[in-house]
């Protein structure tokens, strides 16, 4: 029978246990110079650039393709209403800005029309509308960027602040962006090396006596002559290409008649040559003993 002042329906429960709350996570460490992500710019703070030197038949697209790459890059925009178009773009903060500013001047951006990028800083940010940045589908025309405004009060989160590189030369000057490297097309293949065989040295069969009555001053040029119209042109860069003091070689063919001008490092390297393998017989030659003498006139062996 229940107790006295308890309903004889109500039961006594025990009291349940109390829900205890999971320990806080804490936040991790902040990058060292990295500004608050939670904290949006001040509406007095510029991070726009202003750009111009742009071609007349620039695309948005290309302009886009050209800022992405940089830190903190949100959004940009082209206004053709002037003679030249002008270009504005928009950053996290107002130092991804200066950075852009600094790797973009002076930019040659179509080296057809040789147009190069004058950069300033904007007297005030481009506007975002309906919250068109840099990952916004570029195609769509309803969702277009105007200047003027602040994109402080835009409901959409800025990216992730991303610390900017240090500095690094750019095409030769100090700037931002390294520069990329040479196309090279053949990257992709592998390609096994190919054995790089020095001429194979080729000594004169004979000596034949040869009349080299006239000749001019020295100078570190030889001109050989009485060469056949058969003479191969290897076996006379192997005779030659082991003499010391040896630069390059130019063999001429005409009508009837091959000549050949070598050029050394020094006269004395030259003159050697000139009394060593005077009349030196070229197995493919078939004309006898060859002449070497000075040039009236230095040939040019840049072809």
């Amino acid at each position: 029978m229940a107790g006295a002042g308890i309903h004889p329906f109500h039961q006594q429960w025990p009291p349940a246990a109390a829900v205890l709350a999971p320990p806080a996570v804490p936040p991790p460490p902040p990058i060292p110079g990295a500004p608050d992500a939670t904290a949006r710019p001040g509406s007095d703070e510029v991070r726009t650039i202003f750009m111009t030197g742009l071609p007349v038949d620039v695309k948005e697209r290309e302009l886009q393709n050209l800022l992405r790459w940089l830190p903190g890059f949100e959004a940009s925009h082209i206004n053709f209403k002037g003679d030249q178009p002008m270009g504005f773009a928009l950053f996290s903060y107002a130092d991804h800005a200066i950075a852009a500013k600094a790797a973009l001047q002076d930019l040659v951006f179509d080296a057809e029309t040789n147009s190069k990028l004058h950069i300033e800083m904007a007297k005030k940010n481009l506007f975002i509308k309906r919250g068109v940045g840099a990952d916004a589908n570029p195609m769509d025309q309803s969702k277009r960027l105007r200047t003027g405004g602040d994109y402080t009060h835009s409901p959409y989160a800025p990216p992730p602040f991303h610390p900017p590189p240090p500095a690094v030369s750019m095409w030769g000057t100090a700037g931002y962006i390294a520069a990329p490297p040479p196309y090279n097309p053949y990257a992709a293949y592998p390609v096994p090396p190919v054995p790089m065989t020095s001429p194979s040295p080729v000594p004169p069969t004979a000596y034949a006596p040869v009349q080299n009555t006239k000749d001019n001053p020295p100078c570190n040029t030889l001109f050989i002559g009485n060469l056949g119209e058969t003479v191969v042109e290897e076996e006379l860069r192997g005779l030659f290409c082991l003499q010391p003091g040896f630069k390059q070689m130019k063999v001429l063919r005409q009508d009837r008649n091959t000549v050949c001008f070598i050029e050394f490092e020094d006269v004395g390297s030259a003159s050697a040559v000139h009394h060593t393998l005077q009349g030196a017989v070229i197995p493919s030659s078939g004309r006898g003993g060859m002449r070497i003498q000075y040039p009236l006139l230095v040939y040019s062996l840049v072809s």
